[in-house]
């Protein structure tokens, strides 16, 4: 259901002074000078564009008393640009931009926007579409950057869930707690391998496809070698299953460590926990570079990993206490 003129022109609004003082806040911790530059500009022009949506409202008798800057999301992109890097960054920059765009121009085509507004809003709109090719050019790798980036909490992800569900089912059938992170510790060292060879061989396929195009254009073009280009994408593929490895195991630790300290159930609450924390942190990053709903998949991933060690958690309770399997 499309919102009404007020929620939208509010929206509108709140979307222009977030990323207005998203760009101010990103310029001051941007060591190079090109992009602060770029990212104070871009600063400026979104605060043009909120005082554009807040004449708007006031046009339209609509109160933005209400409406705040979006705290959480401009911290959690600042975390993002510290700890991960600014590609990931500028690729929900980059999205945001196009959903925006996508937004005012059904805005302009709705029953809501006047004649001179849309004169207006189209000039908005082309500032948004220039903003996306300034994104573009603050990282000219950009794409393989995220895609390791994306491979690291995917990995990580995968770790986190997996050993919790393992751990979990093995906490009823194992009695001392040290035993048990040692076992988890097995079961994370086969999964490191496991999703480092599959994180390889898809990445080898998709290599070998490029580089016998780069032979291909040698042979028809009779250019230069592409020897360069060649090493590059051989590479590529360690580097997936390198990225993938650390991370997944990375992920495995979290639930694993409690278990060095504390008895069974008391380190299997303390793990579900951090795992839950971990979860939602990470399917929240991916939310932001996909920009969906960020409440959402944290609470998404937090639920299913709860569900996958209640699972595991019931199975070696019913191997304990139906087929006398233990461990002391």
């Amino acid at each position: 259901m499309r919102p009404n003129k007020h929620q939208e022109v509010s929206g509108f609004y709140q979307d222009e002074i977030t990323d207005r003082e998203f760009y101010k806040k990103l310029a001051l911790i941007t060591r190079e000078k090109n992009i602060k530059d770029s990212l104070v500009k871009l600063s400026n022009i979104e605060n043009e564009h909120a005082q554009f949506w807040k004449k708007i409202a006031d046009k339209k008798g609509i109160s933005l008393d209400s409406v705040k800057v979006k705290k959480v999301k401009i911290r959690l992109l600042i975390f993002l640009s510290r700890i991960i890097g600014r590609n990931l960054t500028i690729n929900i920059l980059e999205k945001g931009e196009i959903e925006s765009i996508y937004k005012y121009r059904n805005y302009i085509e709705s029953k809501d926007a006047e004649g001179t507004e849309k004169n207006e809003i189209s000039k908005i709109i082309n500032e948004e579409i220039n903003h996306e090719e300034t994104f573009q050019s603050f990282s000219p790798d950009k794409d393989e950057q995220l895609e390791d980036s994306r491979g690291i909490i995917y990995g990580m992800s995968d770790g986190l869930v997996e050993i919790l569900a393992a751990i979990a089912g093995l906490s009823e059938i194992i009695g001392n707690h040290i035993l048990v992170a040692l076992s988890g510790l097995v079961v994370a060292i086969g999964g490191t391998i496991s999703m480092s060879l599959g994180a390889y061989l898809a990445r080898v396929s998709e290599s070998e496809y490029r580089i016998s195009l780069f032979k291909k254009e040698q042979i028809i073009k009779k250019g230069s070698k592409r020897t360069d280009d060649i090493n590059k994408e051989k590479a590529k593929s360690r580097k997936a299953a390198s990225v993938v490895g650390v991370s997944y195991i990375m992920g495995a630790v979290i639930p694993i460590i409690p278990f060095l300290f504390f008895t069974n159930f008391i380190a299997l609450i303390t793990s579900v926990i951090l795992v839950a924390i971990a979860q939602a942190i990470s399917n929240s990053i991916v939310a932001l570079s996909l920009n969906t709903n960020i409440s959402k998949a944290a609470g998404r991933a937090a639920i299913l990993s709860l569900a996958a060690a209640f699972i595991t958690y019931f199975v070696g309770f019913a191997f304990h206490q139906y087929m006398n399997i233990y461990i002391p």
